[in-house]
């Protein structure tokens, strides 16, 4: 494109310039006020600025988004190519330690395969957390149960998994498949795993008349399957994380839920500033791949703000 007047654009101070590089990149008011630290309002007025100034409306309604007018493509530089074997730096990803046992092994292995050079950081987070630590650019994404479906994050769904309820076999007989009145009867223990799942357990036996009792929590997965082979108790967990214990420790046997209802969601989330961030990308490709066996016949939910 040749038709950009050079004279228009020297008539920019540098914040109207460092606003129009976000308000392009991101195609969004609302996020180019996060990334400016301004309100939306003030956002508004220099966009309407900056067309005057430049003579083209830079960015139009296209359905429930904005899109770039041709001038304003021209502005923008190519972006370079993205090449996971030059990068070099730290990514950091929350994660509960049950999912970390999990995904880690082999996610490690594709980034020392394919980025050799980038070095995963795991943070332990409380799912209600994530929020402000993305925000407060702490963590680059979380992976998890995110239940509170904040209208700030950009999430996709990487699987779901139902409960399976883990026991030794030689301190506690178990039916085949649990309902609710049968899940209820042994004493249980939990532990803090992806987010609030215990409560999804409780509000599954409440809604079917029943209450358990739970004897101790712990924090710590490792714990579960050393406290079991001593005592006469349960623990329900997500079944893929029941099977990382199974293969773990042995003697542990697994009894699935018998009601298909009684499941966890597992999403990726990240900062809406990073959905076209290469690198966010780039993991996230890898984060699909890897759980891709997991999903079975799910269908891979679409990117969204929701």
């Amino acid at each position: 494109m040749n038709d950009i007047d050079a004279l228009k654009l020297r008539r920019l101070d540098l914040n109207s310039l460092v606003a129009l590089h976000a308000l392009l990149s991101t195609r969004s008011v609302s996020r180019s006020a996060d990334l400016l630290c301004l309100g939306q309002p003030a956002v508004s007025h220099i966009l309407k600025k900056l067309r005057e100034q430049c003579g083209d409306p830079l960015l139009c309604r296209d359905g429930r988004g904005l899109t770039a007018t041709p001038y304003a493509e021209a502005l923008l530089p190519a972006p370079p190519l993205f090449d996971p074997a030059a990068l070099d730096g730290v990514y950091r990803l929350a994660m509960p330690d049950l999912l970390e046992a999990a995904l880690l092994p082999d996610l490690i292995a594709a980034l020392q395969s394919q980025a050799p050079g980038l070095r995963l950081e795991v943070a332990a987070m409380a799912a209600g957390e994530a929020e402000a630590a993305l925000e407060a650019r702490r963590i680059d994404c979380a992976i998890g149960h995110f239940p509170a479906r904040s209208a700030r994050l950009s999430r996709q769904a990487l699987f779901r998994s139902r409960f399976v309820c883990a026991h030794h076999a030689g301190r506690l007989a178990l039916p085949d498949a649990l309902d609710a009145e049968a899940l209820a009867k042994p004493p249980h223990l939990y532990t803090s795993y992806i987010g609030n799942s215990a409560s999804l357990v409780d509000d599954y036996l409440a809604a079917h008349g029943q209450a358990r009792r739970v004897i101790a929590s712990t924090a710590s997965l490792l714990a579960i399957p050393l406290l079991l082979e001593r005592l006469p108790a349960v623990a329900v967990l997500p079944e893929l994380i029941g099977r990382v214990l199974r293969a773990e420790a042995g003697g542990l046997t697994l009894r699935p839920v018998a009601d298909a209802a009684l499941e966890i969601a597992v999403e990726h989330v990240w900062h809406p500033r990073c959905d076209a961030d290469p690198l966010r990308q780039f993991i996230h490709a890898l984060l699909l791949r890897q759980t891709a066996a997991w999903r079975g016949g799910q269908e891979e939910a679409g990117l969204s703000a929701v």
